[in-house]
């Protein structure tokens, strides 16, 4: 093989590890919380049928619309596939973009994760 397609595969194989840790890590620190809080909505689903006596059809007509603004409609976010999408889209923006990262009050893992990889990028 030539010395540029050496380079070249290794450049690739490189990042392709890379990406692969990232979404494993995003998976690891996300998902967990994801999932807790699927339950506690889950709980606050039953508390406000029960506590305004709502019908099971009224209370679909309600989360209907509430759900229409819902921006992740595919499922669970941090399931690997969701991680690794994610970790290619902090590559590809920050890498070729400005950094743009808006801390809140509560930053969580998942956050500082983000920002430490964006940074190593750079």
């Amino acid at each position: 093989m030539k010395r540029q397609n050496v380079r070249t595969l290794s450049l690739i194989l490189c990042m392709f590890t890379y990406l692969l840790v990232g979404a494993a890590v995003f998976d690891a620190l996300e998902s967990d919380f994801e999932t807790s809080r699927k339950r506690l909505l889950n709980s606050k689903r039953m508390e406000l049928k029960n506590k305004y006596g709502m019908s099971d059809e009224d209370y679909k007509e309600l989360e209907w619309v509430v759900l229409q603004a819902e921006p992740h409609r595919s499922g669970h976010q941090w399931k690997f596939a969701g991680s690794f999408y994610f970790a290619i889209t902090v590559i590809t923006t920050i890498v070729s973009g400005i950094i743009v990262i808006q801390l809140s009050d509560y930053c969580n893992p998942g956050c500082w994760f983000t920002l430490i990889q964006a940074v190593r990028l750079l």
